[in-house]
């Protein structure tokens, strides 16, 4: 099945709504029922790639931040950023029956290597497939 390049970009950012308008991972601060299991480091730092409350830099964020982060967000982050770097390629057809396996392949990098930028961690994944 061959997608238009365009069409799915377009898709891919309509899909990634919530996960870049809210953060990826976490908000601002922790929820108030963090308990004793969330350390002040992680409270006071936001993650790698935040700008601020509601913007993000997608090329600075890490893996840590995408495997954090709850089912449904890491799926629309995942598909935004199969379409943003591939477009950044110039990548104009893509078959859907490898993005599972794909996005599969990228996340056992980002686990192996959890402080590497998402974008970083696609192209490393994806071209050992050559």
């Amino acid at each position: 099945m061959r997608i238009n390049m365009v069409s799915f970009t377009a898709v891919a950012v309509a899909t990634l709504g919530l996960a870049m308008i809210t953060p990826v991972a976490q908000q601002a601060g922790p929820p108030e029922s963090a308990g004793p299991s969330a350390s002040p480091q992680t409270a006071a730092t936001p993650p790698a790639g935040k700008v601020a409350s509601r913007v993000w830099n997608v090329d600075r964020v890490q893996c840590s931040t995408l495997i954090g982060a709850d089912d449904d967000d890491r799926a629309s982050a995942t598909m935004f950023y199969y379409g943003y770097l591939a477009a950044q390629a110039g990548i104009r057809v893509i078959d859907a029956n490898k993005i599972s396996d794909n996005i599969a392949k990228v996340m056992n990098q980002c686990e192996a290597t959890p402080n590497m930028t998402v974008p970083r961690a696609f192209r490393i994944a994806l071209v050992k497939q050559k």
